[in-house]
């Protein structure tokens, strides 16, 4: 499949179309100079304005300005907004004075990022593990951001100067790397590096180099790619955002069956009915999805943003009909859930929790991961609706919008309001007659499209895998009507556990659920804030369904009537992506059997110690360590399936947080281990506790002296004793 530039086409009404405008406001909101800070004070110049706040001056700094070049190359591209384009050129012209100033190559916002990397040079394996170390909050990936950033600004903006940039940047990064050896560099990508192996990919081909090739084969981590070449799944346990980007690199290097493996692992296994994957950031075991229902930190946006990227990757190499499912799905109800559709703002965790909520960001205050590949993914829509397969112009999906198809001499005009409406008009514009395939697409979800009528005449189409062709001879004026019937259906959760969604075609129905208790709903700049952190709500009095669809009726556009066991009555189901600032359920618990109250009732056990949690931090996972200051190089994560914990090395601290004064209780939860184990546990600069424990030990608990808002917690050996792994820690009221 290739896909049309997205200049080629312009979105005209409908969901994706106030989505973009809502986007291109909130990237027009943000100051160049305070995104640019970084870059400017790395190269040993005067910043024109402060830097901003939240993670852009806590350790990845700069790496908002890349995603933001990107969002206003694709911006201008789809909306033609000349303002989005001024401030690409004004950011290439500061990163270019940036770079000149430095005078080796190096731009970027990395705090003394170039004295960082070129510590690599023979540094050995030390030197890599080190770059990974909790002084650094993955310097890579934020790299990444600024290489990305100035590819799209000239293969997307048009931007000359983007491309020299990039490209003397690249040159710096080569001749560290002549001095690294493949064990330093393979346990130098141990740490996230984004898609720096798509970035060395595109680079090459723009500028037919060899080494810039080479480079992008280099990146690919044996870690990931060994298992995938040999079509496993290895990723349970995995930070999610770091593999997915990975996998777009293999797509672009040349490894596309592994990409390929990777790409059915997660859709297939991984991904629940909105499109995204992933709990805490992490991919979970597949034939368990407890997690995914219980925990407040679902899906994260990055995930879906690249699993896109990826399946584009695939669909033009080598179309698979699931590819352009896939991203129908996601588009649909992920992508266009993640955006306030009202005063903006960009989701990071999407709970599949029943009746919980999601957090908005907000310009100047979040600079989230998520809000960086928000802004990118809300301009992309126009790119998925038309392609070229084959000889064949292709409709992917449908949706409002105009395509100018210069190669095939036409333009098209898509009117419709799918998905509330199923019928699907298509306009023809041309200059003369003009003769090629149409090629639209049957979705995998439908039993196929309905009345294909051109100029009002059944029309003579041809079935193939995943669409329907109709070969003629096309005039001016021509014009194509069909409709596409939404199936109603039931999905359950991948591994088949008693938990349903119900779709209407792409659209993914949910119920809204109250709006009390909605803590933090828009965040601020707060390092947590990202995560909505109101009550959790029980399971044992939430409605039982049937399996299956049946019990769904609809009464109206996109409106639906759930029967359930609750005596208050039916649920009003809607689609997802237009239920905000508000509690919802999209999961609901099948009703398979007497006891599954009972299952409800024990999955509510967490809710206590929920309530009572005032701060809390999981070790061995990236974020929650990153966001509590997490302090210990010496101390090794261990995983085993999805569970990861912390061994303590020769000690490590974090910082808990309790702004209001509440807590008085430390609690610990440990390793079990098979041996006596002891700790010492100190908050602040007091001794609270030195502790034997018994072989088994799961937990320990601690009486702390009266709280701060701000408590360094440091756990360390006792006595050459064998000390316990640790799993998590938590201040309790």
């Amino acid at each position: 499949m290739k896909f049309f530039p997205a200049r080629a086409v312009r979105v005209t009404a409908g969901p994706f179309a106030d989505a973009l405008r809502v986007d291109l406001d909130y990237v027009l909101s943000l100051d160049a100079d305070r995104l640019l800070a970084p870059f400017l004070r790395e190269a040993g110049l005067e910043p024109r304005d402060r830097s901003y706040g939240n993670w852009e001056d806590a350790g990845l700094d700069g790496h908002t300005a890349g995603h933001w070049i990107s969002a206003l190359a694709h911006l201008h591209a789809a909306t033609g907004h000349p303002e989005a384009l001024r401030r690409l050129r004004y950011a290439v012209g500061e990163l270019a004075r940036a770079q000149e100033a430095r005078g080796t190559g190096w731009v970027g916002g990395v705090p003394d990022g170039e004295q960082l990397f070129a510590g690599l040079r023979d540094g050995g394996v030390a030197a890599a593990r080190a770059l990974a170390s909790s002084g650094h909050w993955v310097p890579w990936y934020n790299l990444h951001k600024t290489f990305q950033g100035l590819i799209d600004a000239h293969v997307v903006g048009g931007d000359e100067r983007a491309l020299d940039i990039a490209v003397r940047l690249a040159d710096w990064w080569l001749d560290i790397a002549d001095g690294i050896d493949d064990a330093a560099f393979e346990a130098m990508l141990d740490t996230e590096f984004g898609g720096m192996n798509e970035a060395f990919a595109e680079l090459a081909a723009l500028t037919g180099r060899d080494d810039l090739a080479a480079m992008a084969r280099r990146f690919a981590h044996r870690a990931i790619l060994d298992p995938l070449r040999e079509g496993r799944d290895d990723l349970t346990g995995r930070h999610a955002n770091t593999q997915i980007p990975k996998a777009v690199g293999y797509a672009a290097a040349g490894e596309r069956a592994a990409a390929a493996t990777f790409w059915r692992t997660v859709v297939e296994r991984r991904t629940v009915a909105i499109g995204g994957n992933s709990v805490r950031e992490h991919f979970h075991a597949p034939d368990d999805f407890a997690p995914m229902i219980e925990d407040r930190e679902g899906p994260e946006t990055c995930n879906t943003y690249n699993m896109l990227k990826l399946t584009r990757a695939l669909a033009e190499a080598e179309l698979d009909p699931a590819h352009l499912d896939f991203a129908e799905r996601a588009l649909f109800n992920h992508v266009l859930s993640a955006q306030h559709p009202g005063r903006g703002g960009f989701v990071y965790f999407t709970p599949m929790r029943p009746r919980h909520y999601r957090v908005y960001s907000q310009p100047d205050q979040c600079f989230w991961c998520c809000v960086g590949t928000g802004m990118e993914m809300q301009a992309r829509y126009g790119e998925w609706i038309f392609g070229q397969e084959g000889d064949a112009l292709a409709v992917n999906l449908f949706a409002p919008a105009d395509l100018d198809a210069s190669e095939f001499g036409v333009r098209l005009r898509m009117t419709t309001d799918f998905p509330a409406d199923e019928q699907v008009r298509i306009a023809v514009e041309a200059d003369g007659a003009r003769a090629f395939a149409l090629r639209l697409r049957v979705p995998g979800w439908s039993d196929g499209l309905r009345d294909i009528r051109v100029n009002g005449v059944d029309a003579e189409a041809t079935a193939e895998d995943g669409a329907v062709r109709i070969t003629r001879t096309w005039a001016d004026g021509d014009e194509i009507v069909f409709r596409v019937p939404l199936a109603l259906r039931a999905e359950r959760l991948p591994d088949g556990s008693p938990w349903q969604a119900y779709l209407a075609g792409p659209v993914v129905l949910a119920a809204r659920a109250g709006e009390d208790g909605l803590d933090g709903l828009v965040a601020d700049d707060s390092r947590m804030g990202h995560i909505a952190s109101g009550p959790l709500l029980p399971f044992a009095d939430l409605p039982l369904v049937a399996e299956g669809a049946d019990a769904v009726a609809q009464v109206g556009p996109l409106r639906f009537r759930l029967e359930t066991d609750d005596p208050a009555g039916a649920v009003d189901l809607e689609p997802f992506a237009g239920i905000h600032d508000s509690r919802y359920t999209v999961y609901w618990p099948v009703a398979d059997g007497r006891g599954r109250r009972d299952e409800l009732l024990a999955q509510d056990g967490r809710l206590a110690i929920d309530a009572a949690t005032v701060d809390a931090v999981a070790f061995g996972e990236q974020q929650p360590e990153s966001d509590h200051a997490f302090s210990g190089d010496d101390s090794t994560v261990g995983v085993e399936g999805d569970a990861h914990w912390r061994e303590l090395g020769t000690g490590l601290s974090i910082e808990l947080r309790d702004p209001a004064w509440q807590s008085r209780r430390l609690r610990l939860e440990l390793r079990p281990s098979a041996e006596a184990t002891a700790i010492a546990v100190r908050v602040g600069e007091q001794l609270a506790v030195e502790e034997r424990l018994a072989p088994g030990a799961t937990s320990l608990e601690v009486v702390m002296a009266p709280p701060s808002p701000g408590t360094r917690v440091t756990l360390s050996p006792v006595d050459g004793a064998p000390a316990p792994g640790v799993v998590s820690a938590r201040l309790l009221r």
